[in-house]
């Protein structure tokens, strides 16, 4: 809070932590959601957050002394405050409140049995599920995350992993619609989820669904407006609708922020080349210069030196300079099947010249 009491911010968390420390006498656990001992659910740490944080910097924006002179005297202290905050917990937890989001009001006595059954194996197989995936051992990964959902099936963060890989393909069976589904309950867990929400995006994105898509893509970019991640991937979706002013918009705006981002680099030059104008020859060279950028910052990223062989054969004398770069993301990538593809019909094209 501002010294002139007139403003309350609330910083971020980890996605793992543990708030007991910070709880009062009178507050347990248990009260917002979680177990002693281990790491909170983020749901817990949501409403603690909310139901506690935020209602206490609240109680001390109360008056207490009108005609205090000084700013410390005149506004509610510590005691004050958290009496407060205790009171307007639970009255406003006093009735059901109809809301998508379960922060808005207490554990369930289901969600509390759930807790206390399942949490810190569903925690503890989430926690080994991260470092298989951080391994690439993806497999077994997704039955980590599997069985952590099936242990506590409010485990937000295990649903975020399982929906992207359920999305990528990776250890378990590629399911759009699935990874919809998954993800969407992550979100509705915990809104505050970037890759979820990235994620899930995406999903709809590739299901045709625009309208839940942006709302996505939005809100992913407001949990995280420093990244440009969501941006980049974003303005490839709008591209993909054929929205190009926009995309070409988020895509500069992403690279505003961070110039050396090889895939929002490449996105940006895919989305000239697609994009229909009357200033075509000038959006493929805009693109070349782009791809060739690419490279340079990462001289080992094979997609980039086929996106540039690629679109070099659209570029009159550019033929060997695009052979060059084909080989050469097959050099550095020997299954790059597009690669390939576009070398063997380079190949074609030149033993059917040469015949006739």
């Amino acid at each position: 809070m501002r010294q002139g009491r007139d403003e309350i911010a609330l910083c971020s968390l980890p996605q793992r932590i543990s708030l007991a420390a910070f709880l009062r006498r009178s507050q347990s656990p248990a009260q917002f959601g979680a177990v002693r001992g281990c790491q909170w659910p983020s749901l817990a740490v949501r409403r603690f957050m909310l139901y506690d944080v935020f209602l206490h910097e609240l109680g001390h924006l109360q008056i207490v002394d009108e005609k205090a002179k000084s700013i410390r005297r005149k506004f509610a202290d510590e005691t004050r405050a958290q009496d407060f905050a205790e009171y307007w917990c639970r009255t406003l937890w006093s009735q059901p409140f109809d809301h998508p989001d379960p922060v808005h009001g207490p554990p369930t006595p289901e969600e509390l049995e759930a807790l206390n059954h399942g949490w810190k194996t569903s925690h503890g197989d989430y926690k080994k599920g991260l470092l298989c995936e951080e391994s690439e051992q993806y497999e077994e990964a997704a039955l980590l995350f599997t069985r952590a959902v099936e242990r506590y099936p409010g485990h937000a963060p295990a649903l975020e992993r399982l929906g992207a890989l359920t999305y990528a393909g990776k250890g378990t069976a590629q399911s759009t619609v699935g990874s919809i589904e998954i993800l969407s309950e992550a979100v509705r867990l915990d809104p505050t989820l970037e890759d979820a929400n990235l994620f899930l995006a995406m999903a709809l994105a590739r299901e045709g669904r625009e309208a839940e898509a942006r709302r996505c893509f939005e809100r992913a970019m407001l949990i995280d407006s420093y990244h440009p991640l969501s941006m980049a991937v974003y303005a490839d979706s709008l591209a993909d609708w054929g929205c190009f002013d926009e995309a070409e918009a988020l895509f500069l705006k992403a690279l505003k922020k961070n110039d050396r981002c090889v895939m929002t680099i490449r996105d940006y030059a895919r989305c000239l080349v697609r994009r229909p104008d009357p200033e075509g020859e000038a959006n493929i060279g805009r693109a070349v210069e782009l791809f060739a950028r690419a490279v340079a910052i990462d001289p080992d990223d094979a997609e980039s030196h086929y996106r540039l062989g690629d679109v070099l054969l659209c570029v009159d004398g550019e033929e060997e300079r695009a052979v060059a770069q084909l080989e050469q993301a097959l050099k550095i990538a020997p299954s790059h099947a597009k690669a390939a593809e576009r070398l063997a019909e380079i190949q074609a094209e030149r033993n059917g010249l040469d015949e006739s």
